[in-house]
């Protein structure tokens, strides 16, 4: 109950600093938060969405296995645990290998295609702009830093609702390799995922609350799948990764 009660009041102090009350967008807001409700549901107490989230989070840990061999290849017992736990080999290391792999997969399109595509369904069922849909639905993967250059040549464009929804956003989750970086010191991985995708409604929905949107906004049709500028090559992508 303390949790519950926890939402509300978070919130309420949302609607007590918002800048214009009366545009609050309600039904955005209440769409978004029951998101958040019908996912927490579907994948903690769903069998098939328990499924889902396992099978995720085995993904992810079969990936971050092969840094985890890399390290010990390259650290030995400082990587094994043979002599303690070492936080700068084992978790900052695995960050730097995640970052990089995420790099590489954007280098060679695949992040762009998930990122359109999760994007696009959140524009449609919340009513959000497709800009700052994209960005809520990027920070699940990437940093609040590379986060912009998804969006980049519409920032000029966007309003202060849609500009704080994008900072928003940005604040209210980690990167990918962040995340990792928590599941190497023992947080269950399986929750931060699940918090991680919860992140991007809920953040549209504190900032939509906090600076309603206005009157002119970016039509979702203006808005098409933006590129991130590529790397040379795959190695130059895994170095810029491994670099931010």
């Amino acid at each position: 109950m303390i949790a519950v009660l926890g939402i509300f009041v978070l919130i309420l102090l949302a609607w007590i600093i918002s800048t214009d009350r009366k545009r609050i967008p309600i039904k955005m807001v209440s769409l978004a938060f029951l998101m958040q409700v019908l996912f927490a549901l579907f994948v903690l107490y769903v069998p098939v969405g328990k499924t889902i989230l396992q099978s995720i989070t085995h993904g992810v840990t079969y990936v971050t296995d092969y840094g985890k061999d890399g390290l010990s290849f390259l650290f030995g017992g400082l990587a094994t645990g043979s002599i303690g736990f070492v936080f700068a080999v084992n978790v900052l290391g695995i960050i730097i290998f995640f970052s990089a792999l995420i790099s590489m997969l954007y280098h060679i399109g695949i992040m762009q295609k998930v990122v359109n595509v999760c994007g696009g369904a959140l524009q449609r069922v919340l009513g959000t702009g497709r800009a700052e849909s994209l960005s809520a639905t990027a920070n699940i993967f990437v940093g609040m830093s590379e986060v912009p250059l998804v969006i980049k040549p519409y920032l000029k464009s966007m309003d202060d609702s849609q500009l704080f929804a994008v900072m928003t956003c940005g604040l209210a989750s980690v990167a990918g390799s962040t995340m990792v970086g928590y599941a190497a010191v023992g947080v269950d991985l399986g929750y931060l995922i699940a918090a991680a995708f919860m992140s991007a409604p809920a953040g549209l929905l504190m900032a939509k609350i906090i600076v309603p949107p206005s009157e002119q906004k970016i039509s979702a049709d203006e808005i098409t799948a933006v590129e991130i500028p590529k790397a040379t090559n795959v190695v130059e992508a895994l170095a810029d990764g491994a670099m931010s």
